[in-house]
């Protein structure tokens, strides 16, 4: 039973491609960001200042630009050249920017949600319009070079890089780039999903010597930053790794798909039960805060502000900025926290049941896609894109990677659109 998916045909790589993929990527994640604004520029730097939107707002144009351009060169009508899921994506955008109309903010949201159109389409890009190995190429690049600068600035600038001191709450973790540790440890697990992408694909002792320091040194920041949520989800990702074997042989003996799949289904359905009904035991039993790091009261309030506006939302990242609205909950946690924690949460404040109908049809086309994707070809591509997948999932239970034009917001897109390109349906014909 193999372990590992087959080597693939090694495709040539545009260097121009992974190059603008992995800088937007890059400043997607938000360091470059962040750290000017921290470090750089006065008090009150916030997401509406030039340092975050200009950057961004570039990163959108260029999607727009990039994403016509692949659609163009074939020779189909418009609506036979996108990838389906692409339609979930401009209803997602385009909600969010009628939201404008009645958000709380309107202001703030015309604004973000134009960026907003413009990200999501950097994301189809990545999806449809790089090759795969150009896209385990630009994550591998992004995230490796926002490792390396962050675990540089937390050596030899620790005033910078580091949390408050050890034994403080939450004391000495680090931050390098970021704000906080929690933006750092998902950058670190991605890159090294990226270098074990790059070692897939060669497959040489050489690429094998010159990606292992990276990865330790990935493995390192991942431990210094204590990030719970990205550690969980790595294991999440272990777990997948090792399960895709057996749906491999499980293949090859002539099992049906729909029964595995529903197996699947069923058994990821119970364990995601279980987890979530006695996350404050678990959390207990490795060390950390029953409440982590009070999600669950968080959570709480939040759903308290969802009964309000239900069906529509407060608008596309309008709730936030509303001091007269976050008051109390800020009061009550003694911290401005800025986000609900999970990203079903928060496109329910922000856009409604009805956005949420537009999220949920994303996510359900990148997790049917790419199961059905890995189970026909068993490709690298599929294989890599599983884990990617699996951690983005687990990710978004925790965190708000909807807001912020968050690069898991473009992989999140990407994973949903990849399984439906013509290549992808080749790999399928092929087998």
């Amino acid at each position: 039973m193999p372990v590992f998916p087959p080597r693939s045909t090694l495709q040539s790589v545009r260097v121009s491609n992974v190059a603008a993929a992995a800088v937007g990527l890059l400043i997607c994640t938000g360091g470059p960001s962040t750290y000017i604004a921290l470090h750089h520029m006065g008090p009150g730097s916030g997401w509406r200042t030039w340092v975050f939107m200009y950057p961004f707002a570039a990163v959108a144009i260029f999607g727009i630009a990039a994403l016509l351009r692949t659609l163009s060169e074939t020779q189909r009508p418009w609506w036979q050249r996108l990838p389906w899921p692409m339609y979930s994506v401009a209803l997602y955008v385009g909600w969010a920017l009628l939201s404008a109309t009645w958000s709380v903010t309107p202001d703030i949201t015309s604004t973000t949600a134009l960026i907003g159109v413009g990200i999501a389409a950097f994301g189809c890009w990545v999806g449809c319009g790089l090759r795969s190995a150009e896209q385990i190429w630009a994550v591998a690049i992004a995230m490796s070079v926002a490792v390396c600068t962050s675990a540089f600035v937390a050596v030899f600038f620790p005033h910078q890089g580091l949390m408050p001191a050890r034994g403080t709450s939450p004391g000495g973790e680090w931050q390098g780039i970021y704000g906080n540790r929690n933006s750092l440890s998902p950058v670190c697990v991605l890159a090294l999903l990226g270098l074990v992408g790059v070692v897939m694909i060669r497959r040489t002792l050489r690429t094998a010597l010159w990606v292992s320091p990276i990865a330790v040194l990935a493995l390192v920041a991942l431990r210094e930053s204590s990030g719970l949520t990205s550690t969980m989800a790595l294991a999440l990702v272990i777990l997948v790794a090792a399960a895709l074997p057996v749906v491999w042989r499980l293949r090859s003996v002539g099992a049906p798909g729909w029964a595995v799949g529903g197996g699947l289904a069923v058994a990821s359905a119970g364990t995601s039960a279980y987890v979530f009904s006695h996350l404050g035991e678990l959390a207990t039993r490795v060390g950390r805060d029953p409440t982590l790091s009070h999600r669950t009261q968080i959570w709480h309030d939040v759903r308290q502000f969802i009964a309000v506006h239900p069906w529509r939302g407060y608008g596309y990242w309008a709730f936030w900025d509303r001091a007269d609205l976050t008051a109390g909950t800020y009061a009550r946690h003694g911290d401005a926290y800025s986000s609900a924690h999970n990203s079903v949460l928060e496109v329910v404040l922000g856009l409604g049941v009805i956005g949420l109908v537009f999220y949920i049809a994303i996510g359900l086309t990148a997790i049917a896609g790419i199961a059905a994707w890995t189970w026909r070809t068993g490709s690298l591509a599929s294989w890599w894109w599983a884990l990617v997948f699996a951690f983005l999932f687990a990710q978004n239970l925790m965190e708000s990677f909807v807001l912020w034009h968050s690069y898991q917001w473009i992989l999140f897109i990407a994973a949903a659109v990849v399984p439906f390109r013509a290549d992808a349906r080749a790999d399928a014909e092929a087998r």
